[in-house]
C-alpha cells in the first residue's frame, strides 16, 4: 500500500517545549505511520534533516529579524513545497504566508490551523509600549498582521480554528467563507489527572502545608500576563505567608526583575514526565493573559484536568470556562481579588465544586476525542 504523505509546517521546532509544539505532536501521535508518512517542517538557525520514530524532520534555517523572521520563513517554505509533493498540507498560525504565492498541485489538499489572530494579538501586545511607540510600530505592525493571516483564508481548501473567538476574529478581520471549523484543543487525561496532593509534594519537595500557585508561560510575558500574576501572588502572599507562587518556563533574563520575590519558585524547565506532579501539587493555575488563541489553552487544559482551581483574566476568554462555575474569573489583580481567591481555596465545599466542574469539562477535550476531531478534517 501507497503511504500518503502528509506535511505539518510549523513555527515551532520539535524540540520547543512550548504549547503549539507540543499540540504538533499530540496530534501526530494519533495519525497512523501504517498509512501516511509525515514531515514536519519548522523554522531553525541552521538547515537540517533527519528523521525519529518514523517522522521526518525538515529545519529550515531563517534569519533572526525583528518582526520579519515569519516571512522568511514563509519564503523557503514556499519553495519546499513547490519542489516537494504532498498529498496533504497543514500550516499553523503565522506559517501559512507561503501560500500568497503557491500554486496547488493536483490532487493535493491544504488546511491551515488558526492558533489565534495577528491583529488583535498585535493591537494588544503594543500596549505595552507608551503612546508614541505604539504609534509608530502600529504603523508597519498592524498590516504585517493582516498580510500574514489573510492567505489562508483565500486559498486553503479548509480551515481549523482553535477557538470560537478564533473562529470570529478571523472572519471579522477578513471574510466569511466555507469549510471553516472549530476544533478546540485536547488534552491526555490519562496523563494529566488529580494525584495524591500530599505524596507528590513529598517527591518534589514541596511543603504540605503551603498553599501553591502555578503559571506556566514560554512565550512573552506581556501577553501572557506575568506581571498580572506577580501583582495578584503578592497580594494573597500579604494575607497568607504560607503561599508560593510556581513560575515555570519565563526566560529568566527577561523576567528576573519581575520574579524576583521571597514567595517565587522559579523553574527555566521541566522534564514534561513531571510536569503532572506539579500540577496536581498546585492548589491554583493562573491564567492572566492579555490575549490567547486557545479556549482552553493546553496548560490550561491540563490544569483543569490535574484538578487545580483555575484563576483566570477576563480577557483571557477562556470560552468553556464560566465564572463560579467551574474556575474564579478576575479583570483586577489587588487586593479584593486575592482576598475572592483565599475565600474559595478556605471553603472546601466550592473549591470541589468548581474543581470538579472543571474536571468533567475538560474530559470532553480528551486527547482520544480531539484527535478524532482533527484528523477528521485533516484526512476526510
Amino acid at each position: 500500500m501507497i503511504k500518503k504523505k502528509i506535511c505539518f509546517v510549523n513555527l515551532a521546532s520539535p524540540d520547543f517545549l512550548g504549547g503549539i509544539s507540543l499540540y504538533q505532536k499530540n496530534l501526530i501521535k494519533n495519525i497512523s505511520l501504517d498509512k501516511f508518512e509525515i514531515t514536519w517542517v519548522y523554522k531553525s538557525t541552521k538547515e537540517e534533516r533527519h528523521s525519529k520514530d518514523g517522522i521526518n524532520y525538515v529545519g529550515l534555517k531563517t534569519k533572526k529579524v525583528f518582526f520579519i523572521d515569519d516571512f522568511l520563513f514563509n519564503n523557503k517554505v514556499g519553495k519546499y513545497l513547490r519542489d516537494n509533493y504532498f498529498d496533504i498540507i497543514n500550516s499553523n498560525a503565522t506559517s501559512g504566508y507561503w501560500l500568497k504565492n503557491y500554486k496547488k498541485k493536483k490532487g493535493q489538499k491544504i488546511i491551515h490551523t488558526y492558533h489565534g489572530s495577528a491583529i488583535p494579538y498585535f493591537k494588544i501586545w503594543l500596549g505595552k509600549f507608551n503612546f508614541l511607540k505604539r504609534i509608530l510600530i502600529s504603523s508597519f505592525l498592524l498590516p504585517l498582521g493582516y498580510l500574514i493571516d489573510k492567505p489562508p483564508m483565500q486559498k486553503a481548501d479548509k480551515i481549523i480554528c482553535v477557538s470560537e473567538k478564533v473562529k470570529n476574529e478571523i472572519e471579522r478581520n477578513y471574510f466569511k467563507r466555507e469549510n471553516i471549523f472549530v476544533v478546540r484543543t485536547g488534552v491526555d487525561v490519562s496523563r494529566f489527572k488529580p494525584l495524591n496532593r500530599k505524596e507528590v509534594r513529598k517527591k518534589i519537595n514541596l511543603n504540605p502545608n503551603f498553599i501553591y500557585g502555578m503559571y506556566v508561560g514560554k512565550g512573552g510575558y506581556w501577553i501572557k500576563g506575568l506581571d498580572r500574576a506577580m501583582k495578584l501572588s503578592e497580594e494573597i502572599y500579604k494575607i497568607n505567608k504560607n503561599f508560593r507562587l510556581i513560575v515555570i518556563g519565563s526566560d529568566y533574563e527577561k523576567v528576573k526583575n519581575l520574579i524576583n520575590k521571597k514567595f517565587v519558585i522559579y523553574i527555566k524547565e521541566l522534564d514534561r514526565n513531571r510536569i503532572p506532579l506539579y500540577y496536581s501539587s498546585s492548589d491554583l493555575f493562573l491564567c492572566l493573559s492579555r490575549y490567547e488563541g486557545g479556549a482552553p489553552t493546553l496548560v490550561v487544559s491540563e490544569a483543569m484536568a490535574s484538578g487545580c482551581l483555575l484563576v483566570c483574566s477576563r480577557d483571557s476568554k477562556q470560552e468553556i470556562l464560566k465564572d463560579n462555575d467551574n474556575c474564579v474569573e478576575i479583570d483586577k489583580f489587588n487586593y479584593k481579588s486575592a482576598k475572592k481567591i483565599i475565600y474559595v481555596l478556605s471553603n472546601e465545599k466550592i473549591k470541589k465544586r468548581l474543581t470538579q466542574d472543571s474536571i468533567k469539562k475538560i474530559k470532553e477535550l480528551s486527547l482520544k476525542e480531539w484527535s478524532k476531531r482533527m484528523i477528521k478534517v485533516l484526512l476526510n
